[in-house]
């Protein structure tokens, strides 16, 4: 058995509790491309119709991040089509099913830390007073949606941290060229 398939078992197996059963297979599809998608056009709208310039153009950052990032993870599943566990596994606890055949690397927190990553990167210019509290929120929301996709069965652990990865990479270079790509499109 390898290590990934051991930390698998262990989370989706082991630390079974009746909340996380309840509560994780909603919250887990939170962190999905159309949520992450539909929550960054609201903010978006909101930051437009309430006259907010910096969270705008953060969120059309973000927007660009998600995108990006889920195209290069679009394409790793295509090349690499590795199978989910509960298709290969014994004895795993399947709380959610995916129509996605492909594990590798995992949508959801590829999605997740694109969008989370680029506000976490511009906290402070949003939230002057409490971008601390704010921060804390965030990266707990991006743990737990990470978490949640090996709990609901639907993915091992290497495929949430590189989904994971390919995210906070895309918003790092999205968010490092920030300026050139908001002149571009004219914000």
């Amino acid at each position: 058995m390898s290590i990934n398939e051991i930390f698998f078992y262990y989370i989706n197996n082991n630390l079974q509790n009746p909340i996380f059963d309840a509560v994780l297979p909603y919250i887990t599809h939170l962190g999905g491309f159309v949520w992450m998608l539909m929550i960054v056009l609201l903010v978006i709208l909101y930051a437009k119709l309430r006259n907010k310039e910096t969270l705008k153009k953060v969120a059309i950052i973000a927007l660009i991040a998600l995108l990006l990032s889920d195209l290069v993870t679009y394409a790793i599943k295509l090349v690499v089509q590795e199978p989910r566990p509960y298709m290969v596994l014994d004895n795993v606890r399947l709380l959610i099913f995916e129509d996605d055949v492909f594990a590798f690397p995992s949508g959801h927190a590829t999605s997740t830390l694109a969008v989370i990553s680029v506000f976490l990167l511009n906290i402070e210019d949003l939230a002057k007073k409490h971008y601390k509290i704010l921060s804390v929120l965030l990266t707990l929301f991006a743990i737990v949606i990470l978490f949640s996709r090996i709990y609901c069965g639907v993915h091992y652990p290497f495929d949430v941290l590189s989904g994971a990865l390919i995210g906070i990479a895309g918003a790092l270079i999205v968010n490092r060229y920030k300026d050139k790509i908001l002149s571009k499109i004219n914000i």
